[in-house]
């Protein structure tokens, strides 16, 4: 790349020729202000906040659009600039109100530190914005809310919505000082919206709220958590504000990389928590409960089992090899059949996922399974599945089909280097063969293959435990009488085998020992109930599709999973006669439910969500009009 020098306020930088003036000043950490601009989005250049001095050409020139050329000279901070920046400031508080003790935006808003940096605080005219005739819009929203006159009009909101999420939800409507921000259709919550929240967290100022966040709690009164989102195999950067205690809110970085899922469903960890064990309903101590546990597996350890859940961290799994049981999942019902046909499985590389000519989305909706995965999907697409969901915004050529049929339709459209994308549907052999096509389609014709699981650590279960029962043979082990006891670390079993079905196997354990995080659902059911800490709550390492990432605490608890299991193993005698390795029987009774991961209904956790589960129920109704 041919590189070109540029003085800027006389320190001299060498950059790529193409790169604006705002990226270079930033080589050397000199701040130019901006309201329009963002480096993922497309420039605009509508606001003027980042007006710089172009010595040469004797001019002001906007730093996000102007590309630098060699022997170029910038001004960031001759009086010219700050008289622009100032003028420019004037104007836009003329139309905003200065509401900031009321204001949710307080204290991470761009105007009031722009503000304070370069330009009036106080309106310099004899008129208020209170006093102008200002256009509202109501969106129509129980999540989202639009203030018309705090609106500096940088369009980012419908930028981010239109090149990022691509669901094209949000539009201008009038011009000039007039311009709103309008949902494209009311009311909001049933649109195409997918509530990922980009055009709440990039709003320079507070025109977009939160209305869940609205009046909780300011910003400098919480603390920020950087860490990856667990609710998808994605592992997306996510922030999370809390205050040690409770949740507030879960919002994207500058990635601009979140979902409903985490951005909607964030309350579930502040709901029905399990504070302490308990066994037969009455609350005990750690210590008596976790000996409890020990006794059970030591006296039977035979006739003991233990299914893990796939959003559990690396680190638990670990340890989860000691108690040398049987131990099952899930992920034996699709995602191991998938990789047992695939063979070994290397993801490809982000970059050749993004800059792909042609895809191919086969079996569930992605964009309810794995939505982050779409902002990146800008060329042809091509779906393959049962339904026409929400993954229309990206204008596919829809396929229908349903069964092996999907299977056969991928074969006839696939084309040389396409990426071939899958996250659920298929179950058993119907997986195990879609994998051995993936394998087959992957060497003959250089596709990509992208396995994206709905859930955060299947690849880490098929890689840190050393022995994965079938889940099939496990229950009907359960049910001869073979297996007397069953050890649960999460709840899926209560969304993949049919409820009646679940009773009868139930009703053929002498104990049933749950981990969970909440006081609700199967903790209701079972003989012996453990707290368990979620993603949010402790260190963990995950296997996401994009490599090996660390969710890191917000929530501190008093304990932790992989202690847990710790003091479990001081009461027993592991036991090493298991055989290492994956069973290979993937038959799938009728009892087994086809559990259909949807944007609101991901997991156990999102099912507890209120966000999601009004969200859910807006658009069904809806749905069920149309």
């Amino acid at each position: 790349m041919e590189k070109v020098t540029v003085k800027i306020d006389g320190i001299e930088v060498q950059v790529d020729k193409g790169t604006t003036v705002l990226e270079a000043a930033k080589k050397i950490n000199k701040l130019i202000p901006t309201f329009c601009y963002h480096e993922k989005l497309p420039i605009f250049g509508g606001c003027r906040m980042c007006l710089v001095y172009d010595v040469k050409s004797k001019r002001s020139i906007i730093a996000c659009g102007t590309y630098v050329y060699d022997g170029m000279e910038i001004e960031t901070e001759n009086q010219q600039v700050l008289n622009d920046r100032k003028f420019i400031l004037e104007m836009l508080f003329t139309r905003h109100p200065l509401d900031c003790p009321i204001c949710d935006k307080a204290g991470e808003c761009d105007l009031q530190n722009w503000g304070t940096y370069w330009g009036p605080q106080n309106n310099v005219l004899p008129i208020t914005p209170f006093e102008k005739i200002r256009p509202e819009d109501d969106w129509e929203s129980d999540y989202l809310e639009y203030v018309s006159n705090r609106c500096v009009l940088c369009i980012k909101c419908v930028s981010v919505c239109d090149n990022i999420n691509q669901s094209h939800s949000l539009f201008q409507l009038e011009r000039g000082f007039e311009t709103l921000i309008s949902p494209v259709i009311k009311p909001m919550d049933s649109s195409s919206c997918e509530m990922c929240g980009l055009c709440v967290d990039i709003c320079p100022v507070g025109a977009i709220l939160f209305k869940p966040f609205k009046y909780n709690a300011r910003p400098w009164l919480l603390n920020e958590t950087f860490t990856h989102c667990s609710l998808c195999s994605l592992g997306c950067p996510v922030v999370i504000d809390h205050d040690g205690k409770k949740i507030y809110r879960i919002r994207s970085t500058a990635e601009l990389e979140i979902c409903a899922k985490p951005y909607l469903g964030y309350d579930a960890y502040n709901t029905n928590r399990l504070k302490n064990p308990k066994i037969q309903g009455k609350d005990v101590s750690f210590d008596n409960a976790l000996e409890f546990i020990g006794q059970i597996i030591s006296q039977n350890p035979s006739k003991t089992a233990l299914v893990v859940s796939p959003y559990l961290s690396n680190e638990v799994l670990e340890k989860i090899n000691k108690l040398g049981i049987t131990t099952t999942s899930i992920i034996t019902l699709d995602l191991l059949p998938l990789l047992e046909g695939f063979g070994d499985y290397n993801p490809p590389d982000f970059e050749e996922i993004k800059n792909a000519e042609h895809y191919v989305v086969i079996g569930d909706d992605i964009t309810d399974t794995n939505p982050v995965i779409t902002y990146y999907m800008k060329k042809r697409v091509v779906y393959i599945g049962e339904q026409l969901g929400r993954i229309k915004k990206l204008y596919p050529n829809f396929i229908q089909a349903e069964g092996r049929g999907i299977i056969e339709k991928l074969k006839e459209n696939v084309e040389e280097g396409s990426v071939i994308v899958y996250s659920s549907y298929f179950f058993g052999e119907d997986a195990k063969y879609l994998g051995e096509v993936l394998r087959k389609l992957q060497e003959e014709k250089n596709c990509k293959v992208v396995i994206v699981p709905p859930y955060s650590n299947g690849f880490g279960i098929v890689n840190n435990l050393k022995r994965i029962s079938s889940f099939v043979k496990t229950l009907d082990k359960i049910l001869s009488g073979e297996i007397e006891n069953l050890v649960m670390f999460g709840e899926e079993i209560s969304l993949f085998v049919e409820e009646e079905k679940l009773k009868e196997i139930f009703s053929k354990l002498k104990n049933k020992v749950l981990f969970t995080p909440f006081d609700d659902g199967l903790a209701l059911v079972c003989d012996v109930v453990i707290p368990l800490n979620t993603w949010v709550e402790e260190d963990g390492n995950y296997d996401f599709f994009t490599g090996q990432k660390k969710s890191k605490t917000s929530i501190k608890n008093s304990f932790k999973n992989t202690e847990i299991i710790d003091k479990i193993l001081k009461h027993i005698n592991p036991t090493s006669n298991l055989i290492e390795g994956f069973e290979s029987d993937f038959t799938i009774p009728e009892w087994i439910n086809r559990f259909k991961t949807n944007i609101w209904d991901a997991s156990y956790f999102s099912l507890r969500s209120e966000n999601l589960t009004n969200w859910k129920i807006k658009n069904q109704e809806v749905l069920n009009e149309r």
